[in-house]
């Protein structure tokens, strides 16, 4: 059917022919150009609008006759949005049977009114278009010259125009109000008894009782551990032992740069050699000749004194060899970065760990330290093995600030990991809980935005 032939049915026909054009629309945009615009196949009017009641936004211009992108920002959509403000609550209360107001200036305010004669014609129809929860989500204006009937009969085509305002509000409601699941759970939710349920059943979550915890970033250590540190100063000629190698007690771990000392001693023992024919031949001198007697002494204090010199440099020779104290594993880095650096008297080289005592090191950031007692229990995920937690306990934690390895101020944290996990071994990382005093789940959740809120409000 064309609109020659809709125009020329009557009012049924042409209704249910605009109820199938707003059955198809899929956008709001489409559903108001078939208000403003096609309903003149129903009414004659001079101009029609159409203003959605947002409640997040507000009342705003949204179709308009003969546009097919209205402005909202015009000073007559201004005024046709205020006005719909001003009659919105009117409109909601108006009876199901009869969704129209006949709109007029004394409705409005002087103020409003004395624009009335620029914007609109004298007769104006306000149709509310609400959907099924009775809701007004959008009004349609309809303006003309003529004086709209005062009584309508079902055969009318203003009495079409009011069936076809429920429908555009159904339709409108379908595209543009409906509420998504969550709202409507929500609504349901905050409605009557299910809000003081609900409020119930918060209450009771956040009184269950829980235990206070930190997660922090650990790593696994030996809590048997002894330094390794170069005896003297040199340079490390190289490392006798591969990284994280078990040792034995004596074995040589690293050697140092032996190369003047080996030449000062060379030297040092030929003048001993020296010195030791000379005290031998001063002895024969002594026995034929009374004058050679005085002169033995001397020569015998220069060979002490050259016997000294090369004790004291085969001790530091021997220093050269940096041995292992005890039975363990070998803990320090790259062989190649410490090929040839130059090291301290008392430099830390590498660490001789006991790998049957292990223990967690930790590092608890200021703003996450809880409970920091001696034996609070500790589980640690091992990022190699996060399904296999160990138990450890806490033997101490440090009472001054440090910058942890991720550079975070934070609290080192000692623990020591019950029994001997077949899975542990020393350098492995992760994540460490530490367990603290029990409370409730309210405020372990409120917890942190509490404190930001105290510190903020200073009380």
């Amino acid at each position: 059917m064309n609109a020659h032939d809709v125009r020329g049915a009557n009012a049924p026909s042409r209704f249910y022919a605009l109820a199938g054009r707003v059955e198809a629309a899929t956008h709001a945009s489409e559903l108001g150009f078939i208000a403003c615009n096609e309903a003149r196949l129903l009414v004659d009017y001079r101009q029609a609008a159409l203003v959605s009641l947002s409640s997040a936004r507000g009342p705003r211009l949204a179709a308009h006759s003969g546009l097919a992108d209205p402005d909202p920002n015009t000073p007559y959509a201004l005024w046709l949005t205020a006005v719909a403000r001003r009659v919105a609550e009117r409109c909601a209360e108006l009876p199901q049977g009869a969704r129209v107001l006949p709109l007029s200036a004394d409705m409005l305010g002087d103020e409003l009114a004395a624009e009335w004669s620029e914007w609109l014609p004298a007769h104006v129809w306000v149709l509310p278009l609400s959907g099924p929860d009775r809701a007004v989500g959008a009004l349609l204006f309809l303006a003309r010259d003529d004086a709209w009937p005062t009584t309508l009969t079902p055969d009318s085509a203003e009495f079409a125009l009011l069936q076809l305002g429920s429908l555009l509000g159904y339709a409108w409601w379908s595209l543009v109000a409906r509420p998504s699941r969550w709202r409507d759970a929500w609504r349901k939710v905050t409605r009557g008894r299910g809000l003081r349920y609900a409020l119930a059943a918060l209450f009771v979550v956040l009184l269950i009782p829980v235990r206070e915890y930190t997660l922090v970033p650990a790593e696994i250590i030996s809590t048997r551990s002894q330094v390794i540190a170069s005896p003297r100063e040199g340079v490390i000629h190289r490392m006798a032992v591969l990284p994280n190698s078990p040792v034995k007690a004596g074995q040589v771990l690293a050697e140092l740069d032996d190369t003047t000392l080996r030449n000062k001693l060379a030297v040092a023992q030929a003048e001993l050699a020296t010195a030791n024919t000379e005290m031998h031949q001063a002895a024969q001198q002594a026995i034929e000749s009374q004058s050679a007697k005085a002169d033995l002494g001397m020569v015998e204090g220069k060979w002490r004194e050259r016997q000294v010199d090369v004790d004291a440099l085969q001790r530091e020779v021997d220093k050269l060899a940096i041995r292992a104290p005890a039975d363990g594993v070998f803990v320090y880095s790259d062989p190649d970065d410490w090929a040839g650096r130059p090291v301290q008297t008392g430099e830390r080289i590498g660490l001789l760990a006991d790998p049957h005592a292990l223990g967690v090191r930790a590092w608890a950031p200021v703003g996450e330290a809880t409970n920091l007692a001696s034996g609070a229990p500790m589980t640690v995920f091992l990022k190699v093995a996060p399904l296999d937690p160990l138990d450890a306990r806490l033997d101490y934690a440090g009472y001054q600030p440090v910058e942890a390895p991720n550079g975070v101020a934070s609290y080192s944290l000692r623990g020591t990991i019950d029994g001997t996990p077949p899975g542990a071994r020393i350098g492995l990382q992760g994540t460490a809980r530490v367990s603290g005093r029990w409370s409730v789940l309210g405020y372990l959740m409120l917890r942190r935005p509490l404190a930001t809120v105290r510190a903020w409000i200073g009380l």
